[in-house]
This record gives structure tokens, sequence and C-alpha cells, in this order.
């Protein structure tokens, strides 16, 4: 009976290995050909930016407004938003590499030193003068850069969940999300499950039943693109040493300027509003708590969130 039970253990062990090495050879990888014709419709379009694919959504009609998504994010992120704004705006939303459907970029440098001017040249080849901008999370950087830099072009800037300081108050990750990060990013290492993806929602949302099915496979889909990972690791690393001075940016905006902040998010808490909102000294800016929502603002209430962004674009 012992040497049947350390023959099972042995096997499964043998098969342990066996479908982790098939993990490691990329097999579980969605392609980019799979993916497009899995989340691209009528509305979907790729525009090159400096030979780099930029996945665009635009629909509806009236003012302009763009949307910038966040770390891990997409231009599903706005979803609950887009179907409320392109009743009477023409919404414009994007992927920025290394995430959703954009890219690759051909050198293979991902940072968003690399990210931004392709934003700039995206929005330039889609020839949108004027427009309301807002971004969320590290989109919001890129919102807020954009804005300090073409104010001309900016009429209102909506941001949420600002990270302009390194958040040394973050929170832990529970134990168990702790054990699958490290299990899929040092063993599997090309690969997330949903599992993963749907932990990671857990730890960033204040309300988990506001947690989609379809919205967690959507991140393990596009997250799990060929090469996704090693791209987002090397995205980090370079913003990690980035010189861009985002107080000094942030005090050369003049335009109207609302922020929305998260009350229960583990990544920026919200004693870090204290912090983002006084960097703002060229312009009057409107705060809005949201004392149950997590990091993800939009995905978590849209209607709520995106009725607050109408009183503000709708204020003199």
């Amino acid at each position: 009976m012992k040497q049947g039970l350390i023959v099972t253990v042995a096997l499964i062990c043998v098969a342990l290995a066996g479908w982790v090495l098939v993990v490691r050879s990329g097999a579980f990888n969605p392609t980019d050909e799979e993916l497009i014709a899995r989340y691209t419709d009528e509305r979907s379009r790729f525009v090159s930016v400096d030979g780099v694919p930029m996945h665009v959504v635009e629909e509806g009609e009236g003012p302009v407004f763009v949307l910038i998504h966040g770390h891990l994010g997409n231009t599903r992120q706005w979803d609950g938003w887009v179907e409320d704004l392109k009743k009477d705006h023409r919404v414009v939303r994007f992927d920025y590499p290394p995430f959703g459907l954009s890219g690759p970029i051909p050198n293979g440098q991902y940072s968003s030193s690399i990210a931004y001017p392709l934003i700039e040249g995206l929005l330039e080849e889609l020839g949108h003068e004027k427009f309301y901008l807002a971004g969320t999370s590290s989109g919001s950087i890129l919102a807020l850069r954009y804005a300090a830099d073409h104010p001309e072009r900016v009429e209102k800037l909506l941001l949420s969940t600002v990270p302009a300081y390194a958040p040394g108050d973050r929170l832990p990750p529970p134990w168990r999300f702790a054990a699958v990060m490290w299990f899929s990013d040092t063993v599997l290492k090309v690969w997330r499950p949903q599992l993963y993806w749907h932990m990671f929602m857990e730890n960033i949302y204040g309300q988990d039943d506001r947690i989609l099915p379809e919205m967690v496979r959507l991140y393990a889909d596009l997250n799990n693109r060929t090469d996704s990972i090693s791209n987002v690791r090397k995205f980090i690393f370079a913003n990690s040493r980035s010189t861009f001075d985002l107080a000094e940016a942030a005090g050369r905006i003049t335009m109207p300027t609302l922020i929305q902040w998260a009350g229960k998010s583990p990544v920026l808490t919200p004693a870090g509003l204290d912090r983002v909102a006084p960097m703002f000294t060229g312009t009057e800016v409107e705060v809005i708590e949201y004392p149950s929502l997590g990091h993800k603002l939009m995905l978590e209430d849209p209607e709520t969130t995106v009725r607050d962004a109408r009183a503000f674009l709708a204020a003199p």
C-alpha cells in the first residue's frame, strides 16, 4: 500500500511537471488572431503609429471624450461609461502597449516613455482638435501629462486613483493570492490562470459581488497574450525609473479637473489623496471620494462614477 502511494505521488508529480512544461512552451497563450476575433467588432480599428498597431474604438456622436485605461487594463475597462456617454458624445478609447490588443512594439521596448509619444501620435492621427480627457490609475498619469503638454486641446480633465507617488502604505495581498501569484510568476512564468485574475480583482475591488465572470476572462485572455507578461514586466521596470516630474506637470494643468478617488483601494489608500490634490496649483480641482469602491472605480460602479463625471462636464 505504501509503495502504491509512492507510485501515485510520483505519477502526479510527473504529470504536474509535464503540464508546467506545456504551459511554459506557450501552448496556453492565445494568439493575436484569436484575441482579435474574440474582442473586436465593427467599432474597432487599428491605427499605425510609428509602426505600432494601436487598437482604437470610437462610437457615438457629439463632443469628443477620450478615455485612457489603467495598468493591466484595456478599452473594455470603460464599457459602463461608454454605454452612457455614447448617447451624446463621440467616445474614443484605445489600448496602449503592452496592454490590450495594441502592439507589438517592433524594438521590444515597453515603458511609459514609449507609450506616451504613441498616445500623442495616435491623438494627432485621429484628428480631434478639442476633447474631454479621462484617465484612470496609470492611465491618469498619461492623461495628466498630455493635458499639461497640450492644454489647447483638453477642455476638461478627469482623473481617478492617480498614482502620483510611491504607495508606501500599500496593503499586502491576502496570503492565498500571494501564493497564486508566486506559483504563476515563478513556476508558470508565461501564463496566469483565471484563478489568478479573479483573485487579482478580489484584491482591488471594494465589493466582490461586482466582479463579473466575463471581465475575469477578458483580463485573463488579454494579459496572457503571447509575450504579454514579459512585456508588462519591462513596462513596470522602466516606469519605476522614470524621471518624469508629475508634480511639475500637475502644476501646469489649467483646465477644470475632477479627481475621483477610491476609499477601499489597497494600491492607493484614501490618505494618498491629500498628497495628490495639492499638486494642482494652477486650477480648481473637484474631488469625489467613494468610500465603498476599490481601485477600478469605473468597472466596479460605472453608473455612479459616470453620473458624477457627467455632472462635472455640465458644470460651467
